[in-house]
């Protein structure tokens, strides 16, 4: 069975039309013509609430309502153009001109609705003098909102930009984890063949029955190691298969320096781990402790609770190996990029470590 990582994750698509920028510049202009409307409210009477007639209200507004929403689509034009023009990386110039570009054309637009304002929806007032205070004020503050529709759609852009990237620089630090993990695994395979070979050339002088089933075992292992190169997870129970050949090679090697065992608590189906994690862990642990007939080297691999734990007696080398380190650390990312978290509890009471790798549910 063939299981993928991104078989697990479900994507949630949001519906296209809450997503769309003909739904949110509208609202947005609405939204911003009630900040108009309160501003105005506060400039002319001094306070921010009124009672305010709801039909001469939208009488008298209907048009400035349509001066946000034109604004909105305006200001986010432009800045789409700049950005066809210029890129979307920060450019001084680029900030500049588009500035300009948005007062001056926007005084140009406010100036024309105003016009139009003026026209067909302000009524002459007794208060010739007041009221011209009043459409002052609000040209004033029609040219500051530009300012800060402006504003807020290019924070929105950029603030969605550096969402891209940071997306984009996870997306290739995964890439390049999961390219170093894909090396590793080449040199290791190498390195324990290597290692098999040497122990099965004293051994085919010294035994040639136990040589042949050797060769077996090396076979069925190595063509399993290969096998893995193509798939991103492989079955706990294959693993524990491959854990019973490689327990009959390492122990033509060390013979009784090295003791492996495994506790009856298995759930094999529905239970993954990533490929190579028990050669690279077992690696890890046999490169760097010591071993010897008085004191050997004792693993004990169960599964408990979705977690495969591996226990052993902690028994450090003065000189650790740096190329299973640099394995076990490019597994730990490898794990960490799946949202799966490897633990190493130390046990200084019984002198022993234990190593806790949550399994990958289907």
């Amino acid at each position: 069975m063939i299981f993928r990582i991104s078989d697990m994750k479900t994507v949630r698509n949001i519906p296209a039309f809450f997503k769309s920028i003909h739904l949110w510049l509208p609202l947005t202009g609405c939204f911003l013509f009630f900040i108009l409307l309160t501003t105005l409210n506060f400039v002319n009477t001094g306070h921010f609430s009124s009672n305010w007639n709801h039909p001469d209200l939208m009488r008298e507004s209907w048009l400035i309502i349509v001066q946000m929403i034109f604004t909105m689509y305006f200001v986010y034009y432009v800045i789409q153009y700049f950005d066809k023009k210029f890129g979307i990386a920060f450019s001084i110039k680029r900030y500049v001109y588009e500035i300009l570009f948005v007062v001056i054309v926007g005084f140009a637009i406010n100036q024309f609705f105003h016009f139009l304002f003026v026209k067909f929806v302000v009524v002459p007032e007794e208060n010739a003098e007041e009221l011209e205070i009043k459409l002052h004020n609000l040209a004033i503050v029609s040219q500051v909102l530009i300012l800060i529709i402006y504003i807020l759609i290019t924070g929105f852009r950029i603030l969605k930009s550096l969402q891209q990237k940071k997306v984009e620089i996870l997306k290739l630090q995964k890439e390049f984890t999961q390219t170093q993990f894909e090396a590793l695994k080449n040199q290791l395979n190498p390195h324990f063949l290597f290692n098999s070979l040497s122990v099965l050339t004293s051994l085919i002088h010294a035994d040639a029955e136990k040589a042949e089933i050797f060769i077996d075992k090396l076979a069925r292992t190595y063509r399993y190691l290969l096998d893995q190169r193509d798939i991103e997870a492989v079955e706990i129970s294959k693993e524990m298969e491959f854990l019973d050949h490689f327990q009959f090679l390492v122990f033509q090697r060390y013979g009784n320096k090295l003791v492996i065992e495994k506790e009856d608590s298995f759930a094999s189906e529905n239970y993954f781990l990533l490929p190579h994690t028990l050669l690279i862990v077992l690696e890890e642990i046999i490169g760097n402790n010591t071993m010897s007939f008085s004191r050997p080297l004792k693993i004990v691999v169960t599964i408990k609770n979705r977690f495969l734990f591996i226990r052993y007696s902690n028994q450090p080398k003065e000189i650790q190996k740096d190329k299973t380190e640099n394995q076990f650390s490019a597994l730990l990312e490898n794990y960490r990029h799946i949202s799966k978290e490897i633990s190493i509890l130390e046990d200084d009471y019984f002198q022993q470590k234990t190593i806790r790798i949550p399994l990958i549910t289907a």
